[in-house]
């Protein structure tokens, strides 16, 4: 394969310029943010399977709900500055469309072969055009069930009706690649779609052969089929290439100008691998060759699913040039398949934000495979480092992403801004497909303003060409550059139809009275011709028509009316609370000419001051004359307790809140797993007359997170919710039983207290305290252990006088109640230097520098068997026999001592006596 002037070779080696080399790479990426592409990818699938993100499990027989979770997802993505959703459409051998090849999905209906009610592609096309949004049918050709047996007897059982067609794993089955009538059926599939619906794209995943292996299942059908290749594994991946083949000519033959790209795991294999990469063989393993696809052109681009992060055997910044240059070679386009699933749901911004690492030195040492452990490759920044290393190869034919999956968009705190501010700020159109053959376009006619029987102005024109879509530019001059329409920040919108009204985010705060049209083709061409049209100031003053003047007791749900303004495209409606406006509260920009309160927050019980003003490109016009009125719903409550972010809250908590004298009644709700509040997660639902507490009767799990809100209502209508968020406590540790030492122990000073308690099944580990008060105020030593296993420890170096010993139990909600002994350790009686002549009531030492000690007791009844000799470990010492000395005394001799401490105790019936032995 040759090499681009631009393609990358991977890092494989670490050293200090290697390192200066990334930081300058990262502070050139980040550089680098903020700048924005005219024409790129920006895609994100959309998974039907499983109902992973559309539509929901809750609402699979729900046809409306159905409806508006879609209508939610296409306003996010167009929001996020996205242009295309790749919609699962056959998720397992069924359709979300009306089709006469394959039965309804069970995702969709909830039974396989059920009818949704509606049609959900046509809906998604219908509803992902209005917003300047291309729609893909992403399908899984090959995949008929999961789980064997799992479609017998019901519609779409193809192993009843073509047993021939199936092919057999051990727990899965797949349409057979190697049969030809299969080869058929799937080019129909997608010819009935392509044909069918008004679709923009048809785009394959990475499941082909299975990832588990192929060993001998298709062996009958090799032996069949097969008598050209002498590889099973060629003929494998022929089956597959054949397939794409017949589905590409099918799309020419139909409607050319629909993109067919496939996005193959990212490794392609087979040898060829750049330096450094390493992972499975998706050439060998699942019989994908996606070179063979590109260089016969079967396909528009390859979106290689690129789910790792730069560095390591998988490095994006050494595969996406790869496959770039695989592309570039063959004269498609390459965009990089994002694995955003693989964030946490609170990613660290940057790995160099952490404060902990600076504790860590090991994290600078990269001659250590552990020194980077810290710094988790998926942070924000990683996103943005990718999105820019595509950017970089956009001259070998790079030019955008696809992002796994939506839900992920949502789930990720702060990745939908990372994107967006930092690379997503404008709107995108769709490369441009040079290779496909195309018409010379021209410039829509008869650019003009419409009014509709609302007194809604809409812009219309005549469509030039074939092209049933175009893009909308807003300039300040009638004249601009060339480079005004380079630059992505001047687009409007892309639209589809031969009309449109002028949606809220379409104005702004600049005066662009003069609107651009060019024409856009599906293959991704723009027309150099444009269209013009000139936006007059709008003349007049609308007349407030409801509520009346100084109306009161308002509801939640209302219509704020007007009338009509010539040659207005938008009003702004402004809501204050006083009634000179030196502050405006809230700010709409309508298209029409009334709004419903609902789409606002409104308080409750509030005297509100409102005005209309008519807008367009050229500017906003004369304000309305102010009318008012006052709300007679609750105003907003206030959550008393649990105070948002506390923690060790009773497992039956008391929720306590303040009100208005309006309040009839609240409703209350609680959710665990996160602060979305949807049907899954919802954990307690209750609705209440006027009270201001609620009493929990059934218990919460212990240490977990919930989430709390509140509404209050009235016949007129109901407050915005509140909110608060908690942790339950977790029950603490029963106390342990002390069985050593016992109460009332006595010791001696310097002797090891040994410490041994009962273990306590809710503990995690210990907690063990030694104080010279009750009250373990006054804390001497402490002891802690991480098992609840760990029921053992000593305490040495001791003074003697009086002690208590608490033993705690502890886990994640803090420690329990503590068990305590007392004991005594009583003092030493003497301890004496080289040079003393002091004498104990009972003995006296004498010392010697060489290490020999001799010492001679006064009580002539002293013997071994009343004497002990300890070292300052706590272990006791074997004692030599005794001599006399001239004076019948006795005399013990401990000769060739290291220099250290020993402690000597002779004991009587009543009491003893002890002594430190100092050896130097």
């Amino acid at each position: 394969m040759k090499k681009h002037a631009c393609f990358r070779q991977s890092i494989t080696h670490y050293s200090l310029c290697t390192i200066a080399i990334l930081l300058l790479m990262m502070c050139s990426l980040e550089a680098s943010w903020g700048q924005t592409y005219k024409a790129e990818y920006r895609a994100v699938w959309v998974a039907s399977v499983s109902n992973l993100d559309w539509p929901s499990s809750a609402n699979r027989t729900n046809m409306e709900a159905q409806k508006q979770e879609l209508i939610d997802i296409l306003d996010s993505a167009a929001a996020w500055n996205l242009n295309a959703i790749f919609l699962q459409i056959r998720p397992q051998s069924d359709a979300f469309y009306e089709s006469a090849l394959a039965p309804w999905s069970e995702y969709v209906s909830g039974a396989r072969g059920t009818s949704p009610g509606y049609d959900p592609l046509a809906f998604a096309i219908e509803e992902g055009h209005k917003r300047g949004i291309e729609i893909h049918g992403w399908l899984n050709p090959y995949r008929y069930e999961t789980s064997l047996g799992k479609n017998d007897g019901k519609p779409g059982d193809y192993n009843a009706d073509h047993p021939e067609w199936m092919l057999r794993y051990e727990t899965s089955r797949i349409f057979n690649p190697g049969v030809p009538e299969v080869m058929e059926h799937l080019k129909d599939v997608v010819g009935e779609i392509v044909n069918n619906y008004d679709i923009d794209g048809i785009h394959f995943d990475d499941y082909f052969y299975p990832y588990s292996g192929t060993s001998n299942e298709d062996q009958a059908t090799y032996e069949t089929y097969g008598g050209d290749f002498d590889d099973i594994g060629d003929w494998r991946r022929d089956n597959v290439n054949t397939m794409i083949g017949m589905v590409k000519d099918t799309i020419e033959s139909l409607k050319p100008y629909v993109r067919f790209g496939i996005s193959p795991f990212g490794i392609h294999g087979n040898g060829e691998n750049p330096e450094g990469i390493s992972g499975l063989d998706a050439y060998n393993a699942i019989y994908t060759d996606a070179e063979q696809w590109l260089s016969s052109g079967n396909i528009d681009y390859v979106c290689p699913q690129l789910y790792w992060p730069t560095g390591g055997a998988q490095d994006f910044a050494t595969l996406l040039p790869w496959w770039a240059e695989l592309a570039y070679e063959n004269d498609r386009h390459v965009m990089a398949g994002h694995g955003i699933y693989r964030y946490a749901n609170n990613p660290d911004v940057s790995a160099r934000g952490r404060a902990t690492i600076h504790e860590d030195k090991k994290y600078f040492d990269v001659d250590d495979p552990n020194g980077r452990t810290l710094a988790d490759p998926w942070t924000l920044e990683q996103i943005s480092t990718q999105i820019d290393i595509v950017r970089d190869n956009r001259d070998i034919n790079a030019l955008g992403g696809c992002f796994f999956r939506y839900q992920d968009f949502i789930r990720v705190n702060g990745i939908k801004d990372q994107i967006v501010e930092n690379h997503y700020q404008d709107v995108a159109l769709m490369p441009s497909m040079t290779w496909k053959t195309s018409e010379t376009l021209t410039a829509p006619a008869n650019l003009h303003w419409d009014e509709d029987e609302s007194g809604i102005y809409f812009l219309s024109w005549d469509e030039g060409n074939s092209a049933d879509r175009y893009v909308l530019y807003a300039s300040s001059t009638d004249s601009p550059t060339e480079a005004f329409f380079e630059d992505p920040a001047n687009i409007l919108r892309v639209v589809y139809g031969d009309y449109y009204y002028i949606e809220d985010g379409d104005m702004n705060s600049d005066v662009r009275p003069y609107l651009f049209m060019s024409t856009y083709d599906r293959y991704g061409n723009e027309s150099t011709e444009r269209s013009m049209i000139e936006v007059d100031a709008p003349v007049g003053v609308p007349t407030l028509a409801s509520p009346e003047d100084e109306s009161t007791s308002q509801p939640t749900d209302f219509d704020f009316e007007w009338t009509s303004v010539p040659n207005t495209q938008s009003y702004l409606l402004e809501l204050s609370l006083s009634e000179d406006f030196a502050q405006i509260d809230l700010t709409q920009t309508v298209s029409g000419t009334s709004f419903n309160a609902t789409g606002i927050e409104l308080l409750g019980d509030t005297q509100y001051y409102w005005r209309v003003s008519p807008v367009n490109f050229a500017g906003t016009g004369s304000a309305s004359v102010v009318y008012s009125f006052s709300t007679g719903f609750p105003s907003i409550p206030s959550i008393v307790s649990p105070v948002t972010g506390s923690d060790l809250i009773p497992l039956k908590p008391l929720f306590e809140w303040s009100q208005d004298d309006l309040v009839t009644g609240v409703t209350l709700e609680i959710a665990r797993g996160g602060s979305q509040f949807e049907s899954y997660n919802v954990v307690f639902t209750e609705t209440l007359g006027g009270v201001s507490e609620y009493q929990m009767t059934e218990e919460l799990d212990e240490w977990t997170t919930y989430h709390l809100r509140l509404k209050v209502f009235n016949d007129l209508g109901e407050s915005i919710w509140v909110y608060s968020s908690f942790k339950t406590l977790i029950v603490l540790p029963e106390p342990s039983v002390i069985y050593s030492p016992l109460m009332q122990s006595n010791l001696l000073e310097g002797d090891v207290l040994e410490v041994e308690w009962s273990k306590s099944d809710l503990a995690k580990g210990y907690k063990v305290t030694i104080s010279s008060d009750a009250e373990m105020s006054t804390v001497i030593d402490t002891f802690e252990s991480f098992s609840v296993n760990d029921t053992t420890t000593s305490f040495s170096g001791l003074m003697g006088g009086d002690y208590y010993v608490s033993v705690q139990g502890k886990n994640v909600g803090g420690y329990g109640q503590p068990a305590q002994v007392s004991i005594s350790i009583d003092k030493i009686l003497g301890v004496y230097d080289d040079l003393s002549d002091e004498i104990a009531p009972a003995m006296q030492a004498i010392y010697s520098m060489s290490g020999d000690v001799k010492v001679v007791f006064r009580d002539a009844d002293v013997s071994v068997s009343n004497l002990e000799l300890y070292n300052v470990l706590g272990r006791r010492l074997s004692i030599p026999d005794l001599n006399y000395d001239v004076s019948n005394a006795p005399v013990l001799r401990l000769e060739g001592q290291m220099p250290g401490t020993l402690i000597l105790i002779l004991r009587t019936d009543s009491t003893y006596e002890r002594i430190k032995v100092l050896i130097r």
